[in-house]
């Protein structure tokens, strides 16, 4: 499930004119919490601290209202406080309003500066690896797209749902098998006759789950490498193994019917398997990172990373998960302030970076502490 598409996140991190409001808050999907509205009171404080601020800033009160009208009418909208997941995000400036429910916890907080703040989701746009899982039976073939977060079924043009879309009953009769037979996936496939020995239903079977590898090959996977797990009875799984012609196919599989298994069971049990064989793009970018770290390539101190980011030299960023670097960068003059704790007129130059690095065509990464090169908060693989 796509939490936000590629095209409305270049638009959120594109520069805006006038103060960017970036408001973030965890939220509940039942229990006391959504009962007692303790997520809206939650809200709308952080509403009327992000007015005192803009106020304090020089704004005007009834422009500060004004600005902050969109998100004070979700106060009102009570189906709104029961369609969340785990986190919220809003986005305000003049003339923008965007929310994003999230599928993960983030940590409350509030950002007024020059740019969104971004650095509590932009993980899920810039590294987020994914698998396809076929669950498939005599009866249906259903390939889904998972990640961490969820998974959904997609709709493949040409799909066979079951053995009798590619051999039909009174066929079967006459010992006729329908096979690809170089047809495109989606048009008709062409009868053949086959002798006496064919005509059983492991035949069938291999036949119909060569159109399913066929469909996928060519509608879905011809250029993919992220893991297949399979998921079926166990001879099914075996045959379309000796079919298949994906090179990313997983060794193990979801052995067992779930033609009728609740999806939310289905990802557990597949991210349990298939979790080890997520590609994070974050991997070979440290790699790549490690490999030039005697070179005046990387960097892992904020001193070098922020300018760099400023100046378009910031190929690959890597950033602590939750981490904040307070103050100031003046590009005009070189000049970098940075401060222990936050202080006014500061924003999140780690933020910043991101911003700027991804603006100039870099790619960030948000890792764990473990995860960070040489347990810094920032560093970066530059290019000049």
């Amino acid at each position: 499930m796509e939490i936000i598409e590629r095209e409305e996140f270049a638009e959120l991190i594109a520069p805006k004119t006038g103060p960017c409001i970036t408001i973030y808050l965890p939220v509940h999907q039942s229990g006391v919490e959504v009962n007692e509205k303790q997520d809206l009171i939650v809200f709308k404080n952080l509403l009327f601290e992000a007015e005192n601020t803009l106020v304090a800033n020089g704004l005007k009160p009834h422009l500060a209202q004004e600005l902050l009208a969109p998100a004070s009418s979700l106060l009102e909208d009570e189906k709104f406080w029961h369609q969340l997941l785990s986190g919220l995000a809003v986005f305000i400036a003049p003339d923008f309003f965007k929310i994003l429910n999230l599928p993960f916890q983030v940590n409350a907080e509030i950002h007024i500066n020059s740019g969104f703040n971004v650095a509590q989701f932009v993980r899920v746009v810039t590294d987020r690896p994914y698998y396809y899982l076929l669950v498939i039976s005599k009866n249906s073939a259903d390939i889904y797209k998972g990640d961490e977060y969820g998974m959904e079924l997609l709709t493949i043009e040409g799909m066979p749902q079951g053995l009798n879309d590619v051999v039909h009953l009174d066929e079967k009769s006459e010992r006729k098998l329908f096979r690809i037979g170089g047809t495109a996936p989606g048009s008709a496939v062409n009868a053949h006759g086959h002798g006496s020995g064919l005509a059983d239903e492991k035949e069938y079977i291999k036949q119909y789950l060569k159109v399913v590898d066929h469909v996928l090959q060519t509608e879905l996977l011809a250029n993919e490498t992220a893991p297949l797990l399979l998921a079926g009875v166990e001879y099914i799984v075996g045959i379309y193994r000796q079919v298949s012609h994906y090179k990313h196919l997983l060794p193990m599989a979801l052995t067992g019917n779930h033609e009728h298994v609740d999806v939310k069971m289905l990802v557990s049990k597949a991210l349990e398997v298939v979790g080890p064989f997520l590609n994070t793009k974050s991997k070979s970018a440290l790699q790549n990172y490690y490999n030039q770290l005697a070179t005046p390539l990387t960097s892992s101190m904020p001193n070098k990373v922020i300018p760099a980011g400023y100046y378009k030299q910031i190929s690959d960023l890597f950033v602590e998960r939750g981490a904040h670097l307070w103050g100031r960068f003046d590009e005009t003059a070189n000049s970098l302030t940075l401060h222990e704790n936050r202080e006014p007129g500061d924003e999140c130059l780690i933020n910043k970076t991101i911003l700027n690095t991804l603006q100039n065509g870099g790619d960030v990464y948000i890792l764990e502490k473990d995860r960070m090169p040489k347990e810094a908060i920032v560093a970066a693989s530059l290019r000049f």
